[in-house]
């Protein structure tokens, strides 16, 4: 029987890591206002900590499969909340910088290692191993931000270094109860250009990078949609929160479900089944299109630890690197196309650009179509564990 524990801990580490990390979209105002920043110089410091969050993960992962994930685990949290614990009271924009990337570092470090260790102590139950530590992420990011923004709206900036304290208990009892685990295989090197398995893996790669750049566009821009509408900025935090949430909700059942019918069966119908809801909350206001936001972003973001789980099933020798390209890289480049859908909004409207973006999941489910089952895995129900 696979051992839950580990799971349960990862889930909290990645609530700690990604809550931590997130604290720059409620700080940033502050941080503009005290260091006199443009919105540009704004802009940098947080594409600093994305682009070392992101596009470092298979390295990081490749380190993790090679020498064990363990350390990782347990360093990346420690540096994450350290860095981003101090925004504070950091006396300059360079230090400010540099923080932020050192966040991004550890965000890096933590998140293929984890993965991959969640998914070893998953076995028999990857799939649902797997969503439970990327739920704990979701929920950290939902979190974290209005945390922090009423910690310093009550007591300002110079209060954040005392959130050192929670962040490095959790790390000490990661310390103590995380189980060590055999090192990575040194003499197993990766050639994916010869590997059996890599369309496979570029199949994944491109439907998290179209799954992804739907997500962030909503992320990104509910906000100010929701303000548009006529609605008030809380609805337009509720509105992330109720996206993150029901996101994080989403890829349990869709973790458990892959576990009981396959992976690519539940990738393509979350993915197909998504685009009528998020449809609905593009052309519907108030209540009801709270609720089919809530809906689309359940279905939406139900294949994403799916993915994970598949592609370590398809690389279980080197299940850190390839969880860093499904996750962090696929993330990153993402994030990169965000500007063109402001563009597309500037130009045809907020609800169209969004439709627009919503409509490249069709294309994502036709490409999660085209995927096979790893050897061994069957598409029918699984059989019962011991």
């Amino acid at each position: 029987m696979a051992n839950r524990r580990p799971p349960l801990l990862l889930s909290a580490a990645h609530a700690l890591n990604d809550g931590y990390g997130s604290f720059l979209v409620a700080l940033m105002p502050l941080l503009i206002d005290r260091f006199g920043l443009s919105l540009a110089m704004a802009g940098l410091l947080s594409s600093v900590r994305g682009t070392m969050a992101s596009f470092t993960q298979p390295l990081v992962g490749l380190a993790a499969d090679r020498f064990g994930p363990r350390w990782l685990v347990l360093l990346g949290p420690a540096l994450t909340c350290t860095a981003m614990a101090l925004l504070g009271v950091l006396p300059s924009y360079t230090a400010l910088a540099v923080a932020l990337g050192l966040a991004g570092l550890g965000s890096a470090a933590f998140h293929p290692a984890a993965a991959a260790l969640a998914g070893s102590a998953g076995e028999g139950r990857r799939g649902l191993a797997v969503s439970v530590f990327s739920a704990g992420g979701t929920i950290g990011v939902a979190v974290g931000p209005p945390l922090i923004a009423a910690l310093v709206g009550t007591f300002g900036l110079g209060v954040t270094p005392a959130l050192l304290l929670p962040a490095w208990g959790l790390v000490g009892l990661l310390v103590w109860r995380m189980p060590r685990v055999v090192r990575g295989l040194r003499e197993v090197g990766l050639r994916l250009h010869t590997h059996p398995q890599a369309r496979q893996l570029v199949r994944l790669w491109t439907i998290a990078v179209l799954r992804e750049f739907a997500g962030m566009s909503y992320i990104t821009f509910l906000s100010v949609l929701w303000v548009r509408r006529g609605a008030g900025v809380t609805t337009g935090g509720l509105s992330l929160t109720v996206f993150a949430l029901s996101g994080a909700l989403g890829g349990v059942i869709g973790g458990r479900l892959s576990d009981r019918f396959g992976r690519r069966r539940v990738i393509v119908g979350a993915l197909l089944s998504s685009i009528p809801f998020l449809y609905l909350f593009l052309i519907t206001d108030g209540v009801q299109s709270m609720v089919t936001l809530a809906l689309g972003g359940l279905l939406l973001l139900a294949s994403n630890p799916v993915s994970v789980a598949f592609a370590q099933e398809m690389f279980p020798e080197h299940r850190g690197m390839v969880s860093g390209l499904v996750m962090g890289f696929a993330w990153g480049v993402g994030s990169l196309l965000i500007t063109l859908v402001g563009y597309l909004g500037d130009l045809l409207g907020l609800e169209a650009a969004l439709g627009i973006v919503t409509g490249l999941l069709l294309p994502a489910a036709v490409v999660a179509a085209g995927l096979r089952e790893p050897p061994g895995k069957s598409e029918g129900p699984a059989e019962a564990g011991p």
